[in-house]
C-alpha cells in the first residue's frame, strides 16, 4: 500500500492553515480563532483574520464592509 507524502499527506498543516490578511500570522483552524469574510472568500480573495485584527476592524471586513464570521 502506498502512503501519501509531503503536502498531500493527511496530517499536513497545509489543509487547515490560513494566514491573517492584515498581520500575516499563521492560523490553524480548530486551534486558533479564525474569522473570514463570506463575501470575499466566495470571490476567491483569501480574507482570513486573527482574533486581534478582528477586534481592530470591529468585526467588519476592511475590503467590503461585510460582517466577519468565525470558522468552526
Amino acid at each position: 500500500m502506498v502512503s501519501l507524502l509531503g503536502t498531500n499527506a493527511g496530517g499536513h498543516l497545509g489543509w487547515i492553515q490560513k494566514r491573517c490578511a492584515i498581520c500575516n500570522r499563521k492560523l490553524i483552524v480548530g486551534k486558533d480563532r479564525v474569522y473570514q469574510c463570506p463575501r470575499c472568500v466566495k470571490l476567491g480573495i483569501p480574507a482570513y483574520f486573527c482574533e486581534a485584527d478582528y477586534r481592530v476592524v470591529h468585526g467588519k471586513c476592511p475590503y467590503c464592509g461585510t460582517e466577519l464570521t468565525p470558522i468552526v
